[in-house]
């Protein structure tokens, strides 16, 4: 009789934290819910604001001349499940300063901004490909429309203005590309993928013309912008410096603080070609990217970059020797890694 009793007890027990364990999961799953759709909600009228804002106090014309002057195709790599957050972000941020945009995912949306890759697969492993069918596009389409072709990530954070002021430096008729300049697998180095990378008129007609066209580099898998710096290389394409006067970085591969307060990964410090530097000397005065930024961290730069200034203080746009133009010559063969890792 009382084994019955226990048993029923150790039923009862066991019943009791089944439910009481349903019931903490549904309630933190319900938080978890509740707290997402007021994150978007707070997203979605910050995006508004931002889009219909004409309040600032703002002498633009510098950056509308070199807007008409150096002309930028961006091409962005996303997903399907990101387009209604991360891609709302871009759109309304910093691609919206691109002279055209185009979306690169699988997906069965149309639009004059999206092009579907769905025929070369969605995953981390398929990036080379996506990279390469963009490319290919591109300059089927987009050749001679443009001067400079950027490629970033959905969670890369552009300065247009930058951007353009440091490629008024350079020629689009000589083969040449440029971003954070990595010193493995590839004899001249590579750029960083996640850091974003440019590469000119010239440049784009070369990959695809002669890299492609020959074994230098993987079809799809690896890493994409080692295999893209590869044919990049094989076809002739020179790194151009993304540094400043002061050897400060441009294109970095973290967000702002990260760079500043040196919290970069350890990764950086075998990896750049140039050294890391932090404080003061981790990022040029006329920054172009930053990378790992969520849609939070993006409407913040977007508001400190675009939306406040100290009065009495503003940055030049007449310099005439803070980027000198140089290509980047390759390093000694023994600092080359065959495979990445």
């Amino acid at each position: 009789m009382r084994s019955t009793s226990l048993n029923r007890l150790n039923r009862w027990a066991v019943l009791m934290i089944f439910l009481i364990t349903l019931f903490t999961f549904s309630y933190l799953n319900t938080s978890r819910e509740k707290a997402e759709h007021v994150r978007k909600t707070r997203i979605a009228g910050i995006l508004q604001q931002i889009a219909k804002d004409s309040s600032m106090y703002v002498e633009k014309s510098a950056a509308d001349e070199i807007y008409k002057n150096v002309t930028v195709l961006c091409y962005i790599l996303t997903m399907e499940a990101n387009l209604d957050n991360k891609v709302a972000v871009v759109n309304t941020t910093w691609a919206r300063r691109c002279n055209r945009v185009l979306y690169i995912l699988c997906t069965g949306r149309n639009g004059p901004d999206i092009l579907s890759t769905c025929a070369i697969g969605e995953s981390k492993e398929h990036l080379t490909g996506k990279v390469r069918y963009s490319i290919k596009h591109i300059y089927q389409h987009y050749l001679n429309q443009y001067d400079w072709f950027l490629k970033a990530d959905d969670d890369t954070f552009v300065v247009m203005e930058n951007l353009r002021y440091l490629l008024s430096h350079y020629p689009t008729d000589k083969a040449g590309y440029l971003g954070y300049h990595f010193k493995l697998f590839v004899n001249q180095g590579y750029m960083s993928g996640g850091a974003g990378y440019v590469i000119n008129r010239q440049a784009l007609k070369q990959i695809v013309e002669w890299g492609f066209g020959g074994n230098y580099c993987r079809e799809d898998g690896g890493d994409e912008d080692v295999e893209i710096g590869r044919c990049l290389e094989a076809s002739g394409v020179s790194v151009f410096s993304s540094l400043d006067k002061f050897d400060r970085e441009t294109f970095h591969t973290d967000s702002p603080w990260k760079h500043a307060l040196g919290l970069q990964p350890e990764y950086l410090d075998e990896y750049s070609n140039n050294g890391v530097k932090t404080g003061a000397d981790c990022c040029s005065q006329y920054p172009v990217t930053y990378h790992h930024m969520d849609e939070e961290h993006m409407l913040f730069l977007e508001h400190m970059l675009y939306r406040t200034h100290v009065w009495g203080r503003h940055g030049k746009s007449d310099m005439k020797d803070l980027f000198r133009p140089k290509e980047v010559h390759p390093r000694e063969k023994e600092t080359i890694y065959t495979n990445k890792p």
